[in-house]
């Protein structure tokens, strides 16, 4: 796995030139619309238009590419310039190629198809999909879990299983929530949100439940409180590429997804290095601002108001000092710790304090 996080850093800092004029333009829209852009950044019909001008804006850099090296001959900047074509290209491919086939899978109307198979018992090789996608939405999701855990089992994934366990099932929000960026689980009960028509595809459901479980939120896997792109972002991705067999599709998304994004990780990691944290922890609520910088220029001249970062167990025991112990779950919630930790851990710390 180290090679291959190698490949992703390595290749997410040869695609910059391509990551320029985007990130100029967003830049631009957050100047121009403040606060708003934040609420409508991540809505479908906007992930649409960005990825066509990431299609376009490759196309545009090609052509650039072209006319200025045409009459050079210097090998070298040649063969860096294939390979700053090659790490967008792979980019585009693994990460918007996957978004496109899961957006298209999950627009047909599989429930009919199942129907229609059904009544045709000779259909013997579409079991398998019959007896999925017949259900319903529910029905789907308690199943894409459970045969991941089930999975998980009969191959001994020991580290697996035990991650696994956070997740007690997915939740069907409103498809107006944002479900890319910023609260996308509820660490206490181990529910992992997610949009209805995500059903008709179980690899992404898959990916989804190791991807955001609440096991990143418990204290014995990393400390309180964490960053996410330098920090809890690596472990995370890392255990989705572990367990990519069972969801094979969402692995190759996030393995483009991570060429993309991990120049946060090497620019965050940098500027700390100098003494300027402009990385902020993640929230007390579980969420995280993924871009502190765009946010800072959002804010503009209003009062910066830096949200809490998560509560560490001596924070949790001081204020619960001289109070009523509330239950296992309620400390849960309001702490936003998983369950599991609570009752194992942190109730039995403030109980003897």
């Amino acid at each position: 796995m180290t090679i291959v996080f190698a490949l992703i850093y390595w290749m997410s800092l040869l695609r910059l030139p391509f990551a320029v004029t985007p990130y100029l333009l967003k830049l631009t829209l957050v100047c121009l619309s403040g606060n708003v852009f934040h609420k409508v950044w991540n809505q479908y019909s906007v992930q649409a238009v960005r990825a066509l001008g990431d299609f376009v804006n490759f196309g545009v850099m090609i052509f650039i590419f072209y006319k200025a090296l045409g009459k050079v001959d210097l090998p070298a900047l040649k063969i860096l310039t294939g390979l700053i074509v090659m790490s967008e290209l792979v980019r585009l491919l693994t990460e918007k190629g996957t978004m496109l086939l899961s957006a298209l899978w999950q627009a047909m109307p599989h429930r009919a198809f199942a129907q229609f198979l059904k009544r045709r018992k000779h259909v013997r090789f579409l079991k398998s999909y019959v007896n999925y996608y017949i259900l319903s939405d529910e029905k789907r999701l308690q199943k894409a879990l459970h045969r991941l855990k089930a999975s998980a089992r009969l191959l001994n994934r020991a580290q697996t299983v035990a991650k696994l366990s956070y997740v007690k099932s997915f939740r069907v929000v409103d498809d107006a929530i944002n479900l890319r960026a910023g609260n996308v689980r509820n660490v206490a009960r181990g529910e992992i949100y997610v949009h209805a028509n995500w059903s008709n595809n179980p690899d992404m459901l898959c990916g989804q439940a190791l991807r955001r479980s609440p096991w990143i939120f418990d204290p014995r896997y990393l400390r309180r409180p964490f960053y996410y792109r330098t920090e809890a972002n690596r472990l995370m991705t890392l255990f989705v590429f572990q367990n990519a067999r069972f969801c094979p599709l969402y692995a190759v998304y996030q393995f483009g997804h991570e060429i993309k994004s991990a120049r946060y990780d090497v620019f965050y990691s940098l500027l700390r290095r100098v003494g300027l944290t402009l990385e902020q922890p993640v929230g007390s609520n579980g969420a995280n601002n993924f871009d502190s910088l765009a946010q800072l220029i959002a804010q503009g001249t209003q009062k910066k108001t830096i949200p809490r970062a998560l509560w560490t167990d001596d924070e949790v025991i001081a204020d619960l000092t001289g109070k009523p112990i509330p239950s296992a779950l309620e400390i849960a919630e309001k702490y936003t710790y998983p369950l599991a930790y609570v009752q194992d851990v942190l109730l039995r710390k403030i109980t003897t304090r």
